[in-house]
């Protein structure tokens, strides 16, 4: 569990960059099923360690990091959108 829990969060960290960039590869369909599949194993991931390991600690703070860009990512949006 632990292997998964470090590939989870490396790919947490590709997908913070790729945010900060604002890159077309995450935001296309494929980038997006990416992300939440990523985040939705890492609750996963993280009921299933050890509660007093940093890796869980990690990891938790990746999957809030993760939901907290995306309620960005969506009021970015609505906000651009709505913008005449």
């Amino acid at each position: 569990m632990k292997k998964s829990a470090f590939v989870i969060i490396l790919l947490h960290i590709i997908i913070c960059f790729l945010w900060i960039m604002n890159s077309g590869y995450l935001f296309s369909m494929v980038g997006m099923i990416l992300w939440i599949a990523s985040v939705a194993l890492g609750f996963i991931i993280q009921r299933q360690l050890d509660k007093a390991t940093i890796i869980r600690r990690v990891l938790v703070i990746s999957n809030w990091w993760m939901l907290f860009l995306m309620v960005m990512t969506v009021g970015i949006y609505f906000a651009v959108s709505s913008m005449p």
